[in-house]
């Protein structure tokens, strides 16, 4: 079954996709037929997305803002679906979606029916052993020890920050995602595999390094903006990520940003803080860093993610 994403403007078109694939003998979820009156939407999507082998996604201004084609996306990425996005009018597509190659149909609804019926074809008639097997097939046993070593360091990491133990769906979630970042890193092949990383207390994030030093980079670390400064004067860092207080003052991670972009507007900075907060945030991404964020997930996402785009 493939599940059908949708702005409700774009109706029309969504339904033409569905005769099409229906043609070809290909089941699709719309939710113009599948949600009842008074049915809680976002249950049966839910079940939807998941009993869906590919999600295809029509791109249009409309659907790009939609809060409700946004979780449905969101929900599908979660689930490791295979996303087939459809630009039906040209649109700013999301940056989560911007990797993936979309198929273009802004020629009044006329594009590529064959490759879109073939794409869907492959992931439906895909057996899902072999697709493992092709996983595990694209990997030394050497790299998937260590995406599995790195994935038991993050499932750790995520699990502290929140006070509680570690789970089997951390591991299968922090799995699902270094797997993702695993393939992208290999693809770009970056040029400078050297992080600094800058804080006081370093052990607080023993297992955030840990996860990044499987995946290819190395760590050296700075207990102080003056010995930050003094290895920046001396090497090219990939990136740098800083507390935001230390114990030569609150801002201390702000202050240093402030003196390494005087002379640096390229190397990518990034807050690993205690907060969250969307107006620290914003402070952050003002000043010239580029992300901020107290999960461990996230952080790694952000790191590798802008690395592999360099």
């Amino acid at each position: 079954m493939v599940f059908l994403s949708y702005s409700s403007e774009d109706a029309v078109f969504a339904e033409l996709v569905k005769m099409k694939l229906g043609a070809a003998k290909i089941e699709v979820w719309l939710d113009q037929d599948k949600l009842d009156a008074g049915e809680e939407w976002r249950n049966e999507i839910d079940l939807g997305i998941n009993d869906a082998k590919a999600f295809v996604l029509i791109l249009t201004p409309k659907s790009c803002k939609s809060e409700y084609v946004t979780y449905e996306w969101a929900y599908a990425l979660g689930r490791k679906k295979n996303i087939i996005p459809l630009m039906y009018k040209k649109s700013k597509i999301h940056p989560r979606l911007s990797g993936m190659q979309y198929l273009d149909f802004t020629d009044n609804g006329k594009g590529p029916w064959d490759k879109l019926l073939n794409r869907i074809g492959d992931i439906v008639t895909a057996n899902p052993e072999e697709e493992n097997k092709q996983l595990v097939g694209n990997m030394t046993k050497d790299e998937l020890l260590q995406l599995i070593s790195g994935s038991l360091q993050l499932a750790n990491a995520s699990a502290k920050s929140m006070n509680r133990e570690r789970s089997e769906s951390d591991v299968q979630e922090a799995l699902g995602n270094l797997t993702e970042v695993s393939s992208k890193l290999k693809s770009s092949k970056p040029s400078n595999n050297l992080i600094l990383w800058v804080d006081d207390n370093p052990s607080n994030n023993n297992y955030e390094r840990n996860t990044l030093e499987t995946l290819g980079f190395e760590i050296e670390l700075a207990l102080s903006t003056k010995e930050a400064i003094q290895k920046i004067k001396t090497k090219t860092y990939a990136v740098i990520i800083s507390d935001r207080g230390r114990k030569e003052g609150k801002e201390a991670g702000f202050d240093l940003l402030k003196m390494i972009r005087e002379e640096d507007k390229v190397t990518p900075y990034f807050f690993y803080t205690a907060t969250n907060a969307p107006e620290v945030k914003d402070l952050a991404l003002k000043q010239g860093a580029q992300g901020l964020t107290n999960k461990p997930a996230e952080l790694v996402e952000m790191v590798t993610g802008y690395i592999s785009m360099r």
